[in-house]
């Protein structure tokens, strides 16, 4: 199996829409210890994938492409500091690829791997920090370690994001505003963590849950 043009269409469409649709959900978790407009600028990045892809799908320009626009769309997104983070992740998906479109179960790693490798450079929280990494890191790692199949890599991330958004509850935030929170950031899940779990569980809906 791989991942057709179309695919990667429906994989991205499915994203920014759990994105739009989860605004408020995300707006009210980063209003508890943050500027609580992680929701608004989250919504921004669905609508810039929804339009990077309605360009891209019908043209005859490579996976890579895709990418690239999406990464540096969302990296001029204001808002903070979610913009620049989730499009060197996205854009990050490039730099394994030359010319291709359609994708197998090793490169797919190697293009879920690079994001995190792109972002680290930027970022260096790790998981334990309440950021976005106690999604992303355990997310890529279980993809590292499924079988060499599109659909047992697509489950494991989406296993992996959700539990570890969840997990992100328990966590003491190190970073940003809610760091001077200290202790009271225990109980509430992070924003970031959250909102990244739309891209796992959209590249999940997208290709394993319509069968």
């Amino acid at each position: 199996m791989q991942i057709k043009r179309e695919q990667w269409s429906d994989m991205f469409n499915e994203v920014a829409r759990l994105m739009i649709e989860n605004k408020d959900i995300l707006s009210e978790i980063d209003a508890k210890f943050g500027d609580g407009d992680h929701g608004i600028t989250i919504e921004k990045i669905g609508n810039v994938i929804k339009t990077k892809v309605a360009v891209w799908l019908p043209s005859n320009e490579p996976l890579k492409s895709l990418f690239d626009e999406i990464g540096n769309a969302v990296t001029n997104i204001s808002g903070g500091s979610a913009g620049p983070l989730y499009g060197t992740y996205l854009g990050g998906f490039k730099e394994v690829l030359e010319d291709e479109v359609e994708v197998d179960a090793p490169l797919l790693k190697k293009i879920m791997k690079s994001g995190l490798t792109e972002l680290q450079y930027l970022s260096t929280a790790k998981v334990g920090d309440k950021t976005m990494m106690d999604t992303l890191i355990p997310a890529t790692e279980a993809a590292q370690n499924a079988p060499d199949d599109i659909v047992e890599i697509l489950i494991a991330m989406k296993d992996a994001a959700i539990d570890g958004a969840e997990k992100s509850k328990d966590f003491i935030s190190k970073f940003g505003r809610a760091r001077s929170y200290k202790e009271q950031t225990i109980g509430t899940p992070d924003a970031g963590a959250t909102s990244c779990t739309f891209i796992f569980i959209g590249f999940y809906n997208a290709i394993v849950k319509e069968k």
